[in-house]
């Protein structure tokens, strides 16, 4: 016995040492509310597929994510950024870095599928046809020829016209983007170059038995580039093409270096658009980062001198395994690749809560076991056994909900998701595998061996009530109605509140923009919402907050008014509008499609977790106590009382939510699902003991 205690003192040290150095040799990678960056969320327009192309989903998935990922780390030039897959057609792409949020939409939207057709429709210098070409222009969003109809020479047609459209549908395609091997800037000119284009397969092909066919005709050759002709011109006589052509012209050289590493890193078999987006800047995350930490660290302080006031020597290795778990997580998640987002550091602080629970559940059971005349050695085998139910069942409630969030969320809440489930998992292989392999690996050498030690007769907390459970009995049942009665009173003030409208929804739930600006002058409530007022916005909330003594607003505008969707302007507007000057500035934009998923996500997060909580705990009781229907009570209280829980932290929101104007995000919901993990939890606690007391009055324990 004393040898296996010491093979397991071992492996924890063999684990610490493996641990310091996966988490010395990996990097943090923090998320984009911590390090400023573009989040967007396309999706894919599979309802311009064909029937045919909609057989082949996961190759024109697979390939558009592959096309998504080339040009984040090519055309963009980011290394770290992430192109995720959601659902069946929907991309969550996360650009860290100082990167314009327009150029990353015209970059990303773009589908970079040039086309290369026999333009039979336009007019050539021996034949007049129905077209002719009108002059090279010039936009925002690049060069193009425009073109006019014979009959009607004073109407300019260009891109975006149903006649151009309609023109262009007339030609004849010669090959497309899959033929299009590589493509190179040729300078020309001064400070000028040209796009010039290799060709393959049966690309290179086609272009030969054309420029054949129509050898010395003088036909019309166009490239064209998401409905853009870029260039029109004939080939020349005696001239036969077949692996390369170049875009007649001269060009910009920025312009042309960007096509042409936007058609090398692939062209896009569908279409996208955008349902949401968001860019972060790095002064507020980082910000309120360094105080999450900071908040972190002095919980784990209080916490470990707690355990160690309360329990004594257990509560000393306690702390000890703290800290190992503190140092297990975060290297797992490390070298998982996770993100560190706001959300994720919440996340893993939360699952710390779960280690300590799992702790002081075994403490106590070892507590009872010693009090009853047992064997110190016999006691903390006992307390680590009988502690086992409880921890099991709290920590698998505790990773449902958890799941569900995973499976349900996005971006953040899909962080705090993974970092608690890696927690919890963790957190439960501590508790009964390192504190149990240093209390009983250190009782067995000898240390620790003096029942003083362990803070028996602390008589609080409510120990006296324990120490008299089976003489003198709370009377919980019988005086009911008085608990009911403070729970209303709990309660019915937050219900009235949220039918006053307490809750404010954000823009997760609205749709529309929330600015997150950082404040560089000083600006009270009154006169920023009279600014946005005589600027034309009207439904708008506001709220402030200090971090790290700096000033910050939030502003939420849902979509209409002044702002419509995707407007590239939104930011400049609402600055302007607010009459605020700063470079320290967030915007979020969420679309139509992603508001609907949040709010059904939310009330699908809430029946699900309640759901399988009451299966779970009708099992694991019903086997127990005798039968499903047994199990079902437990299962059905435990949800009830959890959601009395959620139905007072909602109404608490509301009633803070009514005078300081905080909102409720999907970040929220991330909340309650926690608070009701929580809630199970502590059900669960009294529930493994009533277990205990029901099989001592059956015989069976």
């Amino acid at each position: 016995m004393q040898s296996r205690n010491s093979w397991f003192l071992v492996l924890v040290v063999a684990l610490t040492g493996l641990s310091i150095w996966g988490f010395l040799s990996t990097t943090l990678v923090k998320g984009l509310d911590v390090a400023g960056g573009i989040r967007l969320v396309l999706r894919m327009k599979t309802e311009d597929l064909k029937e045919e192309q909609r057989l082949q989903m996961a190759s024109i998935q697979a390939s558009t994510q592959k096309t998504l990922e080339n040009r984040v780390s090519s055309a963009l030039g980011v290394v770290e950024g992430t192109v995720v897959l959601k659902g069946d057609d929907q991309f969550i792409i996360e650009i860290p870095g100082n990167i314009e949020l327009q150029d990353a939409r015209a970059i990303l939207k773009n589908t970079a599928k040039i086309q290369v057709f026999h333009a039979r429709n336009v007019t050539t210098s021996k034949r007049q046809k129905t077209y002719s070409v009108a002059g090279d222009e010039q936009d925002d969003f690049g060069p193009y020829v425009s073109f006019s109809k014979i009959s009607d020479p004073s109407n300019t047609l260009e891109p975006g016209d149903p006649e151009y459209e309609k023109m262009i549908e007339g030609w004849d395609l010669i090959l497309e983007g899959e033929d299009v091997v590589d493509a190179v800037s040729e300078p020309v000119g001064k400070n000028k170059a040209r796009p010039s284009f290799r060709f393959g397969g049966e690309g290179a092909k086609n272009l030969k038995a054309w420029t054949t066919r129509t050898l010395n005709q003088g036909e019309q050759m166009a490239f064209v580039l998401d409905g853009r002709v870029l260039s029109i011109s004939p080939v020349k006589d005696g001239t036969i093409l077949s692996d390369g052509a170049f875009i007649d012209g001269q060009f910009d050289i920025p312009y042309v270096q960007s096509l042409t590493t936007l058609i090398k890193s692939g062209s896009l078999p569908v279409p996208l658009e955008e349902l949401s987006s968001q860019t972060v800047d790095p002064t507020i995350g980082s910000a309120a980062f360094n105080q999450l930490i900071i908040a972190g660290a002095i919980s784990l302080v209080m916490i470990c001198a707690y355990l160690i006031f309360y329990y004594g020597f257990p509560g000393v290795l306690a702390s000890v395994t703290m800290l190992l778990y503190a140092l297990f997580t975060l290297t797992a998640l490390k070298l998982m690749g996770a993100t560190f987002s706001l959300a994720a550091v919440a996340g893993f602080i939360l699952s710390a809560a779960m280690a300590v629970d799992a702790n002081i559940l075994v403490f106590e059971r070892v507590k009872e076991e010693v009090r009853e005349g047992k064997k110190l050695l016999t006691a903390v085998d006992l307390g680590f056994k009988r502690a086992f139910s409880a921890i099991l069942d709290s920590n698998a409630c505790t990773i449902i909900t958890s799941a569900i969030l995973w499976v349900l969320g996005t971006g953040p809440v899909k962080g705090f998701a993974t970092t608690l489930i890696v927690g919890v998992a963790i957190s439960f292989f501590t508790a009964l595998t390192i504190t149990r392999s240093l209390l009983v690996g250190l009782t067995s050498i000898g240390i620790g061996t003096n029942p003083k030690f362990y803070a028996l007769n602390r008589n609080l907390f409510g120990e006296k009530l324990e120490q008299s459970a089976d003489s003198r009995q709370l009377n919980i049942i019988g005086k009911y109605k008085r608990w009911f009665q403070i729970s209303a009173a709990l309660i019915i003030p937050g219900i009235i509140f949220l039918g006053m409208g307490g809750i404010k929804p954000n823009v997760e739930f609205r749709g529309g923009y929330e600015a997150e600006i950082l404040l560089s002058q000083p600006i009270d409530q009154a006169t920023l919402r009279n600014n946005l007022e005589s600027a034309g916005f009207n439904d708008f909330n506001l709220k402030f907050a200090t971090v790290e003594g700096k000033r910050s607003v939030y502003i939420t505008i849902p979509h209409g008014g002044p702002i419509e969707s995707a407007d590239p302007a939104a930011q400049e507007k609402i600055l302007s509008a607010a009459k605020i000057q700063s470079d320290n500035v967030s915007l979020t934009e969420i679309g139509p499609a992603v508001q609907r998923e949040t709010t059904t996500n939310a009330v699908l997060g809430i029946v699900y977790a309640s759901t399988l909580i009451v299966l779970y705990l009708a099992i694991r009781f019903g086997f127990a106590l005798g039968g499903m229907k047994n199990g079902l009570k437990f299962g059905l209280s435990a949800v009830g009382a959890m959601l009395h829980d959620v139905i007072f932290v909602i109404g608490s929101a509301a009633i803070v939510g009514y005078f300081l104007g905080w909102e409720v995000s999907a970040l929220f919901i991330t909340s309650m699902l926690t608070v009701s993990g929580f809630s199970v939890h502590d059900t669960i606690v009294i529930f493994d003991r009533i277990r205990k007391n029901l099989r001592h009055t059956t015989g069976r324990e």
